[in-house]
């Protein structure tokens, strides 16, 4: 599931793979990945426009206490693939 939060945080809880296919589904740069030195990969959803596009295309809005308590939950094989 892709989880976004007030703070503009795009997150999968998931997988890395749902989480790029996402970003790119709404047009966010491969580059602007988060997460090689991250305890938490994700993207940042910079403008309103972006969290607008992002909820549209299914992410669900969460509160940040929810997003960083899911994501402790799980563990990504490939926590560091960029």
């Amino acid at each position: 599931m892709i989880l976004t939060d007030k703070g503009g945080h795009l997150v999968s809880d998931t997988s890395l793979e749902e989480l790029h296919g996402f970003a790119v589904h709404i047009g966010l740069r491969r580059s602007w990945f988060q997460g090689v030195r991250k305890r938490h990969p994700h993207y940042d959803l910079t403008t309103p426009r972006k969290r607008s596009q992002a909820v549209a295309a299914g992410a669900v809005v969460v509160s940040s206490k929810e997003l960083v308590r899911r994501m402790k939950k799980i563990t990504f094989k490939a926590r560091l693939v960029i």
